[in-house]
């Protein structure tokens, strides 16, 4: 994923524009050439957690289907 770059210091001085950017892509904040956060638009987020949910739940499932089987009789439930 693309995403700019920006340093704290400009971040103070052009918070509005940087909120206006994550439109399009993550920012990517900088203290002393080092990356040290990144900053999200909340649909991006969103995104990103659906993602890990599935990835967790994919696992589960491939877990279970590794487990013991035990066969049911659905008319005696």
């Amino acid at each position: 994923m693309k995403h700019s770059k920006i340093s704290i210091s400009n971040l103070r001085k052009n918070l509005n524009d940087i909120i206006e950017q994550l439109r399009s892509s993550p920012v990517a904040i900088y203290n002393s050439k080092r990356p040290v956060a990144y900053i999200l638009s909340v649909k991006s987020y969103e995104s990103l957690l659906e993602r890990l949910d599935d990835i967790d739940l994919n696992e589960l499932a491939k877990s279970r289907l590794q487990g013991k089987r035990i066969q049911v009789d659905l008319s005696t439930l």
